[in-house]
């Protein structure tokens, strides 16, 4: 079915194999429910008979990821309109919902679809997906090649998110070269747990499996956060042959396979494709997988770097990993997909480079954007020999054909005539400071006598000198580069995209403006007055809230590794951000029998907001105070 757009195959494979299961979802107790082809067709037309009533414009979604995304995807698409993927307000942090609100003013959609209206979404008409009652409803036809179906918003790791035009045609090139560079076939299996509303989890989790024919489970993000072996739980049960997701994430199924503990059971042999992409991929992230999984059957030559950005739709390079005698080189992202032309030119000159030399990335191929919705393309394009390139702004070189990316262009820290890659001088920080360091950026401040190079790093229960001074020693020797300044803040006080990606511009001025002066007093002295942010609020518990709180504290210290966790400590600081927040609220699930939602550790500020948010959700649920009570006492005297 190579060639045509989404609709036309899921119209097709709807019309030869209706009763085929397409897409299916799993909670975290493991019940599964199922789409077929058929079902997917018909609750799709459904959706698209009802969004013909509404006036023209894109479509926002702002569903939970699973079997109703993938309607709401299709059924927008059979309407001729064009999605913007989105999440539910109140799943997601303030930085996430500011994020919201800008897309929202930026493309002004006449029509969301929600399980819900939301306050958040100031959105004129709201439109469920529909269920079991639309199937066997008859099937739209769909809409032609060229219209854009997806404006997919960048997280703005270098600025202003902005949405990027994906048309129908750019869509189904790009599909068509991962079903053909993954190898993807009817019989395989996909699993993906990334978010929907990202280009990885829309193009690469969601529409390939259709393109490609496969069945594909899905689950929900935060269930993989709150238990990432369960992934490998699901890759084992299910046979699954490909499945993969960013670097943090082998990186924490490692954390949680820590120590002696039992594989017993777990076979993952079946697995061809484990793919990695969405930010730097890590020869020791993947060597340390592979080594702590061989016995489960896993094998190194499964991982597949990618490259890839929106403004291709998704995938740009891929190949599969052998692991180098060095752990510190570059990642080869393999070779260009099909039909993908990369160049690597001079930053200045846009002249193309000798092989093996860096430059910036440019590309061009039919996955490529025709630009912004905002009709500013600013230099997002350049030419070569007559052909439109896109500039990615991303750093690499290509050796043997292969491509090799070092870094965004803003990010290379140019000092004393020597360039420095950010994220090189990162990594040598994060590993100097070992289980302590969190996230880190690097820049370059020119506001003083002379230029000087600053790194930000994010530690928990530690920020001393002599950390400051081991972080200096391991750059320098690392890197070459002599930093003027390391300023070791609190957990969570970096600014981040919303796929958790650090904003090294942003975090630079902040710095210059004075945000961090508090935690790093006398740091910026010469250049402005300090303006610290507001410190964390507190609050008086009931009995049984005191009891809880206690509990939380006692399971933060323990997932942070802190030292201490007193009721009215800030969580941030203790070091609590995504992933600990879904190892906390694990842990108090378990032990108390009751539900810990991940949104309520990742929203309140200290352990007595969250023993107090718990203990009013569960009565507002009809759990009986005693019941809550005794489980607390219970559980705590555990």
């Amino acid at each position: 079915m190579e060639g045509e757009v989404l609709t036309d195959t899921l119209l097709a494979r709807a019309e030869r194999t209706p009763d085929v299961v397409a897409y299916e979802s799993v909670d975290p107790l493991g019940a599964v429910s199922a789409l077929t082809y058929g079902q997917v067709a018909s609750r799709a037309s459904a959706l698209a008979d009802r969004l013909a009533s509404v006036a023209d414009g894109p479509v926002l979604l702002a569903c939970p990821a699973g079997l109703e995304y993938v309607v709401a995807v299709f059924g927008a698409f059979l309407a001729g309109r064009a999605v913007i993927p989105a999440f539910p307000p109140g799943t997601a942090s303030r930085q996430d919902g500011d994020r919201l609100a800008g897309i929202v003013a930026d493309a002004r959609p006449p029509v969301v679809v929600a399980p819900q209206r939301y306050e958040e979404i100031g959105v004129p008409v709201v439109l469920d997906v529909p269920g079991a009652e639309a199937d066997g409803a008859a099937w739209s036809r769909a809409t032609s090649g060229g219209d854009i179906a997806v404006v997919q918003y960048t997280s703005g790791s270098t600025g202003r998110p902005r949405g990027v035009l994906v048309p129908h045609d750019a869509l189904a090139a790009n599909t068509a070269a991962i079903v053909e560079r993954f190898g993807l076939r009817p019989d395989s299996r996909g699993l993906t747990w990334l978010p929907p509303f990202h280009d990885m989890g829309l193009v690469g989790g969601l529409l390939t499996p259709m393109a490609a024919g496969m069945p594909m489970r899905i689950m929900q993000p935060g269930d993989f956060l709150k238990a990432p072996l369960s992934w490998l739980t699901q890759i084992s049960e299910t046979g699954t042959t490909h499945t993969g997701g960013p670097n943090f994430a082998y990186d924490l199924c490692v954390r949680r396979a820590r120590g002696g503990q039992s594989l017993d059971g777990l076979d993952l042999s079946r697995w061809q494709v484990a793919f990695s992409g969405s930010e730097t991929v890590r020869h020791r992230t993947m060597a340390g997988f592979a080594r702590r999984f061989a016995e489960a059957g896993f094998r190194a030559e499964a991982f597949l770097p990618c490259y890839g950005l929106a403004e291709a739709t998704l995938i740009v390079s891929a190949g599969h990993w052998s692991e180098p005698a060095d752990l510190d080189t570059a990642v080869s992202c393999g070779t260009p997909v099909r039909d993908q032309r990369v160049v690597i030119v001079d930053r200045e000159s846009h002249v193309p480079v000798e092989d093996g030399a860096e430059g910036e990335i440019w590309i061009a191929g039919p996955n490529v954007t025709p630009g912004y919705l905002s009709g500013d393309a600013g230099e997002l394009f350049g030419e070569l020999d007559g052909v439109r390139f896109l500039r990615t702004g991303d750093l690499g070189y290509l050796r043997d054909g292969e491509l090799y990316v070092s870094g965004r262009m803003k990010d290379v820290i140019v000092y004393r005539g020597v360039n420095h890659h950010a994220v090189d001088v990162e990594t040598a920080a994060l590993d100097a400071a070992g289980n302590t360091g969190r996230m880190a950026a690097a820049f370059l401040v020119d506001a003083g006598p002379e230029p000087s190079p600053v790194l930000l790093l994010e530690t928990h229960g530690r920020r001393d000198e002599a950390l400051a001074s081991q972080v200096r020693s391991a750059v320098l020797e690392r890197t070459g580069l002599r930093l003027g300044v390391v300023g070791l803040l609190p957990p969570r006080s970096l600014p981040r995209t919303s796929s958790g990606k650090i904003r090294r511009s942003t975090a630079r001025d902040a710095f210059l403006g004075g945000y961090y002066d508090e935690a790093l007093p006398g740091v910026r002295a010469a250049l402005t007055a300090p303006s610290g942010p507001p410190g964390p609020a507190g609050g008086a518990p009931s009995e049984t809230t005191t009891e809880l709180a206690g509990m939380i504290c006692g399971v933060v210290a323990a997932v942070c590794e802190a030292e201490d966790c007193r009721p009215a400590d800030n969580l941030v600081d203790l070091g609590v951000d995504s992933v600990r927040a879904a190892e906390a609220a694990a842990v108090l699930e378990h032990a108390l029998g009751l539900t810990v939602p991940l949104e309520t550790i990742l929203t309140v500020a200290t352990p007595d907001d969250a023993a107090k948010a718990l203990v009013a959700g569960w009565l507002a649920t009809g759990q009986a105070p005693g019941l809550i009570h005794d489980r607390v006492i219970t559980a705590g005297a555990g």
